[in-house]
């Protein structure tokens, strides 16, 4: 989010059924405001928008999970979708892979710092595999590219991370983004 106007906010929110969704929060900023408890950023929420002239309306929002606060890992996963993702465009397999995710670290009572590592890897690498940035690759167990997270996943590939990661640096840089 950003300042928007006297005590508004620019909200980029992911949403499952639009894409990428720029909603404007008017007062949101004031301390009586409503909606300010129920829209921090890098949480999971509900929403309810109207349409505008510019931007989407935020009008409702409602608390669901909110993610770890300050978690580095969901900072950096949030402001690499909002690099990549650019207009509404609906990517449901996008949104869900993401919910997992952030839902599957959550509820990790203790994560080592190699398998964190290797979690942000699997998760970047799916990103790119969903907006179509990386394909099916011999080099690359399909594993990797779908189905449920887990912590023998993130094991059994531990010493493939930086194959992982060349994928992922080839797949940045050749989308110029």
């Amino acid at each position: 989010s950003r300042p928007f106007g006297e005590a508004g906010k620019l909200l980029s929110i992911f949403t499952r059924d639009l894409g990428l969704v720029m909603a404007t929060a008017q007062g949101i900023r004031l301390e009586k405001s409503k909606l300010r408890y129920h829209s921090q950023e890098y949480s999971f929420r509900e929403f309810s928008f109207v349409r505008g002239k510019e931007f989407w309306r935020l009008t409702n929002a409602q608390s669901y999970v909110s993610a770890p606060v300050g978690d580095d890992l969901v900072i950096r996963i949030a402001l690499l979708l909002r690099r990549l993702l650019h207009g509404e465009e609906a990517n449901p397999e996008l949104f869900d892979h993401i919910s997992k995710s952030f839902s599957f670290l959550m509820n990790l009572s203790e994560i080592l710092d190699e398998q964190r590592n290797m979690l942000e890897s699997v998760i970047v690498l799916r990103v790119l595999y969903f907006l179509g940035y990386v394909g099916k690759d011999k080099n690359l167990d399909a594993r990797l590219t779908t189905g449920d997270l887990s912590l023998d996943l993130l094991k059994e590939f531990a010493g493939q991370r930086t194959v992982i990661n060349q994928h992922i640096n080839r797949a940045l840089k050749e989308s110029h983004l």
